[in-house]
């Protein structure tokens, strides 16, 4: 009898202990809310657009490079050949509306064979168009099947922008001999900061 009494006092004890245990591990979560307004600005820091030297505005280039400006930044499509370097003068044409800061995010996303040896962007003044304030150099290496990059000498470099005209200049370096199939496309991710002149990593 006082054994049986026993062993149903232990028992209860072990579910009480069990139940005590239970709600000891239970999540514990506090809600809390964040509002994100979110509203157009009026002006665009940077607006593209084709240069004086490259189609479709200049015609007699559109054969060898066209430069078009989109919403989101700019697209070209050019022409290479065995030479050393093709370079593209006052190709594009890019407006700042508000200073910053520019910089490249991260490598170069490609498809196609591997045409491109080395771009480099220049942008410069419209009103000093061969001092370039801001120098990109992409550069792929056949060992490694990889782009690196710098801005203005540095891997994590940025180039200020102030208010005003800029024209683009590229130069490319083709990957010899140039073949028909040599095609290749190259998107190259840019951030602008207008706060402060850190390349600030985009995920």
């Amino acid at each position: 009898m006082l054994n049986t009494r026993n062993r149903r006092f232990a028992i209860l004890t072990l579910i009480a202990l069990a139940a005590v245990a239970t709600i000891a591990l239970a999540d514990v979560v506090f809600v809390y809310t964040g509002t994100v307004n979110v509203k157009p600005m009026s002006t665009s820091p940077l607006v593209f657009a084709t240069g004086p030297n490259a189609g479709p505005t200049y015609t007699a280039a559109e054969p060898y490079i066209n430069f078009t400006g989109t919403n989101s930044g700019f697209t070209v499509s050019l022409v290479i050949t065995n030479s050393s370097a093709v370079y593209y003068y006052e190709a594009g044409q890019l407006t700042v509306n508000t200073a910053g800061y520019l910089y490249v995010t991260g490598p170069p996303t490609t498809s196609g064979t591997a045409a491109v040896s080395s771009m480099t962007i220049y942008i410069a003044p419209a009103t000093s168009p061969n001092n370039p304030t801001c120098t990109i150099v992409l550069t792929y290496s056949t060992t490694s099947n990889s782009w690196s990059w710098t801005v203005n000498g540095a891997s994590t470099g940025t180039c200020s922008l102030g208010s005003g005209t800029y024209y683009i200049h590229l130069y490319v370096s083709p990957n010899l001999p140039v073949t028909s199939s040599s095609t290749e496309s190259i998107t190259v991710n840019f951030g602008y900061n207008v706060v402060s002149g850190t390349a600030v990593p985009i995920p």
